[in-house]
């Protein structure tokens, strides 16, 4: 009986020494896979993958911001936020240069080195579009898009010295199209967001060489013309003109006026701002015209669009002093007497036809309707289109015949006898394929 209770004590003892050298191997099995085994290794890979997914989105990032305009370049302030958004920024010893970022939550430290070897530039502070440019602003810089965010005018010179005034919300432009003009006797040309083009008329003393000589300087004054058989002109004022044309503030008659005369005529002085801007065409449309009856669309002086013909000289004043109604710094109005031959002489003087004043039609015998400019035979001038061709444009100018108070001016497609300079009268209801109109604007 003894030897039996000995055996079941042995047993016990060893079951319980089992027990304990399993739990032994268990503990360190389990430190093993935590500190060293499988749960580290899953630690670790969590850590390189989420290091990782920054470091993408961080180059991502850099890489979208290097495709905004100017391409491929980053500033350091863009760095910064990019960084700022997965953590805190560290540095060099210096405190200046970026060494990478410290995440936020994780702890974790990336060097900048490992995502990014470009370099940045010095962020810039943006110009202010409420700001005149002068003295700064050349022909080149007026190019830029950022001209078209102008709140304001901005007054430059061209290499020979000469004034252009550049209206808000314009920028210069020079290509192929313009001749590649940027002198003023050449005809600068102005565009807006809108694509709506104007050529720049210049009173005053207009030089033409960076030598500032009598032998190179031609003197255009603001004023009315008539212009003889052979081109030369004679300065009316405020004369009547061929017993019944004259430039009146307002009129009795019907027809509609200028907006206000006396305030162009001091603007766009040579004591003023030195010029004012015509149309680069005559007035267009994005949708062609039928019938007096049509819808009136938006003006524009788009050469891609239709001419905007069958208007009354009402209508063609009432949209082209609306056509810029919201603009602040400049005017917008249709062509007066003093606009349309002071432009006639500046063409005639610096274009190509010394006697444009008499010029007739170049396009007898067909309306176009559109693209005048890319015709075979253009009547250009200075980069001003059609004044002598295709559709009678209206003015403010007044007839003091009651019954054809309204004047046109310039030539038309049909008839070879009306020229540039030319007047005629009609009256405040015609409205036909032929007549069309020319805006102005001046600051």
């Amino acid at each position: 009986m003894n030897k039996l209770k000995q055996t079941k004590g042995i047993t016990l003892v060893a079951l319980v020494l089992t027990i304990i050298i399993l739990l032994i191997l268990a503990a360190i099995s389990i430190q093993a896979l935590t500190n060293q085994g499988l749960f580290g290794r899953a630690n670790n890979a969590k850590r390189e993958s989420e290091i990782a997914n920054i470091k993408e989105q961080i180059a991502l990032d850099i890489y979208e911001k290097q495709l905004e305009p100017p391409v491929g370049s980053i500033t350091e302030d863009q760095l910064k936020t990019i960084l700022e958004k997965q953590g805190t920024i560290i540095y060099e010893e210096d405190g200046v240069t970026i060494k990478g970022i410290t995440t936020t939550d994780k702890g974790y430290e990336i060097l900048l080195s490992d995502i990014y070897s470009g370099t940045t530039e010095e962020a810039e502070t943006p110009p202010d579009p409420s700001l005149p440019t002068n003295p700064s602003t050349t022909i080149a810089e007026a190019q830029s898009d950022y001209m078209l965010t102008k709140t304001v005018n901005s007054e430059i010179t061209d290499e020979f010295g000469n004034r252009i005034t550049v209206p808000a919300g314009f920028k210069i432009k020079v290509d192929d199209t313009t001749n590649n003009a940027t002198t003023v006797n050449k005809g600068i040309v102005i565009i807006d967001s809108n694509e709506n083009e104007f050529v720049w008329i210049p009173t005053g003393k207009i030089y033409t060489d960076t030598e500032k000589t009598e032998e190179n300087a031609k003197t255009i004054e603001l004023n009315r013309y008539t212009f003889d058989s052979s081109g030369n002109p004679t300065a009316q004022n405020d004369a009547v003109i061929e017993s019944y044309y004259q430039e009146l503030a307002t009129s009795t008659l019907g027809n509609t006026t200028a907006k206000d005369i006396n305030d162009f005529k001091t603007k766009a002085s040579a004591t003023g701002s030195g010029g004012f801007y015509i149309g680069r065409y005559e007035a267009r449309t994005a949708t062609a015209r039928s019938a007096s009856g049509n819808t009136l669309t938006t003006l524009t002086t788009k050469a891609s669009d239709y001419v905007y013909n069958w208007v009354t000289q009402i209508q063609a004043a009432d949209l082209a002093r609306n056509m810029y109604k919201d603009a602040t710094t400049f005017t917008s109005d249709l062509m007066n007497s003093y606009a349309w031959d002071t432009a006639t002489l500046f063409l005639q003087i610096f274009g190509t036809d010394s006697t444009y004043s008499r010029k007739t039609s170049v396009n007898t015998g067909s309306l176009a309707t559109t693209g005048t400019n890319n015709q075979t035979t253009k009547d250009v001038q200075c980069n001003v289109y059609d004044m002598a061709s295709n559709v009678f444009e209206w003015t403010t100018e007044t007839s003091s015949d009651s019954f054809g108070p309204c004047v046109f001016r310039g030539g038309r497609y049909d008839i070879s006898g009306y020229y540039t300079s030319r007047r005629k009268n009609c009256n405040t209801s015609v409205s036909g394929i032929y007549d069309g109109f020319r805006p102005l604007l001046y600051v």
